[in-house]
């Protein structure tokens, strides 16, 4: 018995975990692991325990060819999948990259994300039809691969919403990371603009390509400009996802309260907020103390917690009161509670040389503006919140 993958005429069905429900009656079954394709294959267990043997005996120049070959076929025909059934050729190198265990910084190069890609799929078909090597390189170029990698338990498998995804181009990101689909939401977003944020560079560039592009291109990606609050969505999803937008929501209590008839009973909510009062909360440079010009005006007015300070007197047209809502931490938990069951709450503090400049004076001149504050809210840049709806 070879290795050629069979055709049968049924599709495995999906489940959120990105496993294989049982086949139907009579039909043979994919093997035990994540869903691989439609094509469910007799053969399954012989090509996966070939391909393992062969490639398990090579060293880690040779399984390099193997895969940058695997690539190279997909990559020149991809185009192929959109219109029409994928080819067997396709199928077959997209099912030998499947098999390849990703290495640990597949968000920060584009090959090994290229291999994570089809390593998650939940589904190889649907994988090769919403396949672009272009978007893959320009997602890891530009950083869009690192916050799906870093939240992946929640988003492998599932059917996922971006709530203020910018841009849009997360969606691959998600997409490379193993979600079934994706959709992105912004107000701001323009659909036919190439610019988008570099989030490795902190500076915008040309990605080469629109969301109304990438929506008409990619069938398992919706770019929308919209918001949660507009109501324009009906229907649910397994995972909501807001990447450093809650510090950004003017009416933080009524846009999470818009998420919650976008949930059903085990949707996961994903919040990742910014902290205003952490050493770089004013999301203005400097970003780190490394960073640090104390000859530099603008630097100046915000650094070594400035901006907490200054935030009261600046016109209702700075950026500190039109688009920071200047949560407090314990304020942000009780708001997020009030709609969601809190099931981790994770404070990250800011970079040790940002902490150590922290000294009793600042502290007391930050409380000259804001008298209870605690060294706990100026030490911690982020927090990664993960919430159930409430029953």
């Amino acid at each position: 018995m070879g290795g050629r993958i069979r055709r049968v005429p049924w599709r495995t069905p999906r489940r959120p975990d990105g496993r294989a429900a049982a086949p139907p009656a009579g039909r043979p079954g994919p093997a035990p692991g994540p869903l691989r394709s439609g094509r469910a294959v007799e053969e399954e267990e012989v090509v996966v325990g070939q391909s393992v043997r062969k490639r398990g005996r090579k060293n880690r120049a040779e399984l390099d060819i193997d895969i940058a070959a695997d690539i190279a076929v997909i990559d020149a025909r991809y185009a192929e999948s959109r219109d029409g059934e994928p080819s067997d050729e396709l199928v077959e190198a997209a099912f030998r990259l499947s098999l390849v265990e990703p290495r640990k910084n597949w968000a920060n190069d584009a090959t090994l994300a290229k291999v994570a890609y089809f390593h998650f799929a939940p589904d190889l078909e649907d994988a090769l039809r919403n396949y672009d090597p272009h978007l893959v390189e320009i997602s890891e170029r530009f950083g869009y691969i690192s916050w799906p990698r870093r939240i992946q338990e929640h988003v492998r498998g599932r059917k996922v919403l971006d709530v203020g995804c910018g841009f849009g181009g997360f969606g691959v990101g998600f997409l490379v990371a193993g979600a079934a689909s994706y959709v992105g939401l912004d107000p701001s977003m323009d659909l036919d603009s190439t610019a988008a944020k570099d989030k490795r560079r902190r500076v915008w560039d040309d990605m080469g390509i629109t969301p109304r592009q990438i929506t008409e291109t990619l069938p398992a990606i919706r770019l929308l400009q919209s918001s949660a609050e507009d109501g324009g969505l009906d229907e649910t999803f397994d995972t909501i996802a807001l990447h450093n937008v809650t510090e950004h929501l003017m009416d933080l209590e009524g846009s999470l309260a818009s998420l919650t008839k976008l949930c059903h009973p085990e949707t996961v909510v994903v919040l990742h907020h910014h902290n205003f009062y952490s050493w770089n909360g004013h999301h203005l440079p400097p970003v780190h103390a490394e960073q640090l010009d104390v000859d530099n005006e603008r630097h100046q007015q915000v650094y070594d917690w400035r901006h907490i300070n200054a935030a009261p007197d600046v016109p209702e047209t700075h950026m500190f009161k039109r688009s920071l809502n200047r949560v407090r931490l314990d304020d942000f938990r009780a708001v997020v509670e009030r709609h969601f069951d809190v099931v981790e709450w994770e404070e990250t503090p800011s970079k040790d040389s940002s902490v150590a400049r922290l000294t009793p004076e600042i502290v007391a001149r930050v409380r000259a503006t804001v008298p209870d504050i605690t060294e706990r809210e100026l030490t911690i840049n982020t927090v990664l919140v993960v919430a159930r709806p409430q029953a």
